[in-house]
């Protein structure tokens, strides 16, 4: 496997795991905080709560930054972004 295919593998699975995320907040209206998120989805269960929640802030910040999730610095927890489809 080339390091093409490898790109393309880490991408597509980053994809998925935002997608599961954008979803997650969308049936959680309320938000979410990254621990939780990370909880949910299953990121590392065998790390301490801390640690999940490390997993999950860099795939967080990047939603953040790309406008598809809203952080929510007032109740500390991310929120879907209905703006965006």
């Amino acid at each position: 496997m080339s390091d093409l295919d490898q790109r393309e593998q880490a991408q597509l699975g980053l994809k998925y795991i935002e997608d599961s995320i954008v979803g997650l907040l969308t049936r959680h209206p309320k938000g979410m905080d990254g621990s939780a998120i990370a909880d949910v989805l299953g990121l590392r269960p065998d790390m301490k709560p801390e640690q999940r929640a490390l997993v999950a802030a860099g795939v967080l910040e990047l939603l953040v930054r790309s406008g598809r999730i809203l952080w929510n610095e007032t109740k500390r927890v991310y929120e879907d972004n209905p703006d965006v489809s």
